[in-house]
């Protein structure tokens, strides 16, 4: 959110002398009398907005990043489909009233009569580079769905990279309102728009710009899985399309809705996502992917604006934008973790240490000191890395090898585990549903984890690439990797100097890195957290506030004046707040506390 940050730093005792107790918080003495809000007709709470209309540059929460996957095979086929399908270059321009995100294919091997034809005769197997595709399962069976050619979904993103708009902030309930307008030389191209949960398409269909809402059935055989589509009209083809998508963790749906009031309700995408025991929260950030099809040889997406708003209550619960759920598996030998351990530590910075039970019982007296040291005195999260891939095991089994991995690791590191993955991350929610209700723990894996984003969630020299932008943007991602120190880094590991490198991006733009426990709670906040014992006097506001354990960030609808102070009457101080443009005020709230807002 755009806001202005004013410390408020008072003598605590002046204000005690010149206060009563009341109700159990610290008040001003006056007559307990309704005061009416002058933004009570304000339904909406803004969180993020970005008009490109008004910007003098590309803004620096929007970047163009690739995901290529497997370097060797990206390698070996690149120059085989450039050849057959031309050269693929994507630009991002600031345009007098948009945000252009233009991809552009030129010539190639064939003709571009004889274009769909290659993707008839690469489709069907023949050619080792399609069979080498069709093992990635999941990719097949959507294309296959969606009626895409396979080569050019899974090739195209690897070559013009993703369009990302980051920092939006994270809500169990909220609303993107979107305005754009997309532009080709063949109706068959279109773009793919990932809200958190979506997996849409947008595309331009005679006169009239047509969206698509995938999602899987809710089948727990994942195997028989059906991928259905709800469709909607969003727009003319002449003008810009207005839309908005509203994301909901509790029901996990995706709500799309047009001006006209035309709407489409359909499941979050993926299985994973639907059936979590637990409430979902969105992730802080918006893709756009455009693919080319046919003989286009251009894709124009112009984005006009994008806003982010939520239901507002006089008190209204908001997730943070300035946090980074970061962690380790192992923890591998301390000559490969310490130092890039300390160097978060010493910026203030911490995570989640996945425990694997193999690594653990190796562990001497004095490292297990070490590691309980992290976790006692310098808040590092507990969770469990099974040594095990779960999947490998019936039911029953998978669950007994999840309560021993538990007991193991509460008994040694003397703090109960609050999150879990599995060996490959080989794992599925059955198994989450399991861990979550009998053992209390949140799953790492799957699309609201570190699968959001399929090929980075793990942090190594391999995802650098990609790091390296989205870190420099403020990207807010679910993220572990293994080892820190070495220079270069063994697979899945990530080099000490680009893991400082990224360390330095998150604090150059005011980010935490923080457990995946405590990212996921102050999100979950937005649901769970309540106020009580309102009361408004004559020049103040109080209520105690009530969460899920973690802290909650609260917006509070006054005007706010230059005098305004934000007292916790429980532990005796007072807060900082921001000042938003509309005079309300955001500041941080702990579960059980009292407050005072006075001289308002």
């Amino acid at each position: 959110m755009d806001s202005r940050y004013r410390p408020k730093i008072f003598l605590s005792a002046l204000f005690i002398l010149s206060s009563l107790y009341m109700g159990g918080t610290k008040a001003y003495p006056s007559k307990i009398i309704p005061k009416p809000h002058e933004h009570i007709d304000q339904v909406t709470l803004t969180l993020f907005s970005q008009n490109y209309s008004k910007a003098k540059g590309i803004p620096n929460n929007i970047f163009i990043a690739k995901l290529q996957g497997n370097k060797k095979i990206y390698d070996k086929h690149n120059k085989l489909y450039s050849a057959l399908y031309g050269t693929l270059k994507s630009e991002l321009s600031l345009n007098v009233s948009k945000l252009n995100y233009k991809v552009t294919r030129n010539s190639c091997l064939f003709p571009n009569s004889l274009l769909p034809a290659a993707d008839t005769i690469l489709e069907s197997g023949i050619n080792e580079y399609t069979a080498d595709l069709i093992k990635s399962l999941e990719l097949y069976r959507f294309c296959k769905a969606a009626a895409i050619p396979l080569i050019h979904y899974k090739e195209q993103p690897r070559r013009t990279g993703s369009l990302y708009i980051c920092n939006l902030i994270p809500m169990v309930k909220c609303t993107y309102q979107i305005s754009i307008d997309i532009n080709t030389d063949d109706p068959k191209s279109f773009i793919e728009l990932n809200s958190p949960g979506s997996k849409l398409t947008i595309q331009k269909i005679n006169n009239s710009i047509v969206l698509k809402s995938y999602f899987k059935d809710s089948s727990e055989d994942d195997s028989s899985e059906d991928i259905r589509s709800e469709t909607i009209c969003i727009g003319n083809a002449a003008e810009r399309s207005d839309f908005e998508i509203t994301f909901d963790g509790c029901n996990k749906t995706n709500t799309i809705c047009t001006k006209d009031g035309n709407c489409i309700v359909t499941p979050f995408y993926n299985t994973n996502r639907q059936r979590l025991p637990y409430i979902d929260f969105s992730n802080g950030y918006i893709k756009i992917t455009s693919f080319i099809m046919g003989k286009g040889t251009y894709l124009d997406v112009d984005v006009y604006s994008i806003k982010q708003t939520t239901d507002r209550k006089f008190i209204t619960a908001i997730g943070s934008n300035r946090m980074l759920a970061f962690g380790l598996d192992g923890p591998h030998v301390r000559n490969t973790t310490e130092q890039g351990i300390r160097y978060l530590n010493s910026k203030k910075h911490k995570g989640t240490i996945w425990f694997d039970i193999e690594l653990l019982e190796q562990c001497s007296e004095t490292d297990l000191e070490y590691l309980r040291n992290l976790v006692i005195n310098d808040s590092w999260d507990v969770g469990v890395h099974y040594s095990k891939e779960l999947n490998s095991f019936p039911l029953e089994q998978a669950y007994k090898i999840m309560d021993k991995g538990y007991s193991y690791v509460y008994e040694k590191i003397w703090r109960k585990p609050t999150s879990w993955c599995s060996m490959r991350n080989r794992d599925t929610v059955t198994h989450a549903i399991y861990a979550y209700e009998n053992l209390g723990m949140f799953w790492r894996n799957g699309d609201s984890g570190i699968h959001a984003e399929n090929t980075v969630g793990n942090l190594d020299d391999d995802t650098w690439e990609w790091w390296e932008t989205a870190s420099k943007a403020g990207m807010v991602h679910p993220v572990f990797t293994h080892e820190l120190d070495l220079d270069p880094a063994i697979n899945y590991s990530i080099s000490r100097s680009k893991f400082q490198n990224w360390v330095d991006n998150y604090d150059s733009n005011n980010i935490s890195i923080v457990s995946f426990y405590e990212y996921g709670q102050i999100s979950r906040n937005t649901y769970h957290a309540s106020f009580e014992n309102l009361k408004y006097t004559e020049h103040s506001i109080l209520f105690d506030a009530h969460t899920n354990g973690a802290a909650a960030l609260v917006n509070v609808n006054i005007n706010a004046g230059k005098n305004t102070q934000v007292f916790d009457s429980t532990s005796e101080k007072f807060l900082s707040y921001n000042l938003e443009d509309d005079d309300s005020i955001t500041f941080w709230v702990e579960n059980n506390h009292a407050y005072n807002i006075s001289n308002i």
